[in-house]
């Protein structure tokens, strides 16, 4: 390998924006859609083991909801404690265009 290839390999690596890494990489509502769907589908699948291995629809009932709200739990927790270190910039009064 060539120095000239390094210097040039050096620099793309330069121009990587930290900016880049904090953007969403899927849109808010395909999110919520995908965490619906699985918290759903680990709901079904937590009620039926447990029905299909006690016959107890009570309990079976109770930890799928459980499993699947823990989904959400950990969803807004974990939203909740980023917002901690990464609050949501403030906008002045100078900053809004009167237009």
């Amino acid at each position: 390998m060539s120095k000239n290839s390094k210097n040039a390999n050096s620099k793309k690596k330069e121009e990587v924006n930290s900016e880049d890494f904090s953007k969403p990489w899927i849109q808010r509502r395909t999110g919520f859609i995908v965490i619906t769907i699985i918290s759903i589908a680990i709901m079904i699948l937590v009620a039926v083991q447990i029905i299909m291995g006690s016959g107890d629809w009570g309990r079976g009932l109770l930890w799928g909801i459980l499993f699947g709200g823990s989904i959400w739990f950990v969803f807004f927790g974990m939203n909740w404690f980023h917002s901690l270190f990464h609050p949501k910039p403030k906008q002045s009064d100078n900053s809004k265009d009167p237009k």
